[in-house]
């Protein structure tokens, strides 16, 4: 996995993908627009708080389920961003993350998710996730993987990254 991250080698101001294939952040944007999609409100207002710390004219859209989040890609078709929970009340996470690589492969999307076990980051990364970020992780640890998103980088929590443990037989 260590291979997955890779750099956008594009110009400034451009959107593109990295060396993997996922969407980046256009550099040199100084507005972005943002949707988080969780369906808890207090994480919705904490990710606002950590969004505004990063990028302080950021525009912050927020659905609490898949079809708000459908309602606000298509209202919004320069959507940079979206942070993507994977447990929604009405769809799984891996299926709007599917969709959106589907339909807009433009928009970077970062899982924040309780889930964090190997199989669900690998997924998220596999459906073309440009990272994953573990509700457990700490603010400090939440700033800098979304500075590395916005600078063209794929997020990978550390911990996934070292050997299985053996499984038991």
């Amino acid at each position: 996995w260590r291979s997955l991250v890779a750099h956008w080698s594009g110009g400034p101001g451009v959107a593109g993908s990295n060396a993997a294939g996922r969407a980046t952040i256009p550099v040199g944007v100084k507005s972005m627009k943002v949707l988080v999609v969780d369906d808890h409100a207090l994480i919705r207002d904490a990710l606002r708080g950590v969004l505004k710390e990063l990028k302080d004219d950021a525009t912050i859209f927020e659905a609490a389920d898949s079809r708000q989040a459908r309602r606000l890609t298509d209202e919004n078709p320069d959507l940079g961003l979206v942070l993507l929970d994977l447990n929604l009340p009405d769809r799984s996470g891996f299926d709007v993350l599917a969709e959106l690589r589907g339909s807009r492969p433009a928009v970077s999307v970062v899982v924040l998710s309780a889930l964090s076990d190997r199989d669900s980051v690998a997924k998220a990364l596999d459906l073309g996730a440009s990272g994953f970020i573990p509700k457990s992780a700490s603010r400090e640890v939440m700033l800098s993987a979304l500075r590395l998103v916005f600078s063209g980088g794929v997020y990978i929590p550390p911990e996934i990254l070292g050997p299985r443990e053996p499984s038991a037989k």
